[in-house]
């Protein structure tokens, strides 16, 4: 816009714009709900972030999958990271299109679609996980991976207690454990209160709070699994027999020595298909933003592409 400025998933409240768009409900990309702008995400995005963060929404907040003014129009499309994610479409009078995927998932889950691939004229691409040489198992065989370990604890009167990001990944495990093996899992209260949205939401999840008496006892008593994140540590953990795993994408990165497992379950897409989708956006120009931005980028401008990591841009 000439006379206003949009800012998208800025990294403090002074970053925001004139209008400022919100791509999910993760809290590295919250920060545009404290700016004065006028914000536009989904309606999922606004429920997580005031019921899980409790963060405090003004009025100025758009509801809404189109956005127009006189000058450049905004649609939201799904991009498969968590509920209610959304990449941005920018259509503008004068300058083309361009198309801010947020944190992207072009694989589809136990529990959500994959992200929409769009075509635009500029592309600002999620390369979390965009280094050339980084794959992912497929998810078929990580669910039977993790499947299979809860089921040999629990058989043994073990507690399998599964470390995941509260939003999103938590609620895959839930439904992964429920129809693979047709166990409720034991959930921290924070990750019910998600699973709550999601349920809200259509997905069907079947658990046990640790709120509940009964589920403490079942955690005492061993059998069963327990879903967590890190920041959340039950102390009748302790007298559960615990083996423990960690569910991440970051498993195909770094060693997770503490824990007995390492699952490399993401929400994010790896390099194949993330380079799939700049190819199929028909994009002349590719931004890319994450951890493997400088990565990417260098792979990206080998094959002639016009890229640049955004980072780069900033200084």
């Amino acid at each position: 816009m000439d006379s206003e400025s949009i800012s998208i998933d800025p990294l403090s409240h002074e970053g925001g714009g004139d209008l400022v768009l919100i791509s999910h409900a993760h809290g590295d990309h919250l920060a545009g709900f404290k700016s004065k702008g006028v914000k536009l995400c989904t309606p999922e995005t606004v429920r997580l972030y005031t019921t899980y963060y409790k963060g405090f929404v003004s009025q100025d907040v758009v509801l809404s999958r189109f956005f127009r003014d006189d000058e450049v129009a905004i649609q939201l499309h799904s991009s498969g990271h968590i509920l209610g994610s959304a990449q941005f479409h920018l259509q503008h009078r004068e300058y083309g299109s361009l198309v801010y995927t947020g944190d992207l998932n072009l694989e589809g889950t136990i529990i959500n679609g994959p992200g929409e691939r769009l075509e635009c004229d500029e592309i600002v691409i999620d390369a979390t996980f965009g280094h050339p040489h980084l794959r992912f198992p497929s998810r078929d065989r990580l669910y039977d991976e993790i499947s299979s370990w809860v089921r040999e604890v629990v058989k043994e009167g073990g507690t399998a207690v599964l470390y995941a990001h509260p939003i999103g990944k938590a609620q895959e495990l839930v439904k992964l454990i429920n129809e693979y093996l047709g166990l409720d899992p034991l959930v921290d209260n924070r990750i019910a209160l998600v699973n709550k949205i999601y349920e809200e939401a259509g997905v069907k999840l079947s658990y046990l709070p640790l709120s509940h008496r009964e589920a403490i006892d079942s955690l005492r008593k061993g059998g069963c699994a327990l879903i967590t994140s890190l920041r959340v540590r039950p102390k009748a953990i302790s007298a559960a027999k615990p083996s423990s795993a960690i569910v991440t994408g970051w498993a195909t990165v770094f060693s997770y020595v503490l824990f007995d497992k390492a699952f490399p379950l993401s929400a994010h897409s790896s390099f194949p298909l993330l380079l799939e989708y700049v190819k199929s956006s028909g994009a002349k120009t590719i931004y890319t933003v994450g951890y493997y931005a400088e990565e990417m980028s260098k792979y990206l401008r080998k094959q002639g592409f016009n890229s640049q990591p955004l980072a780069r841009l900033r200084k």
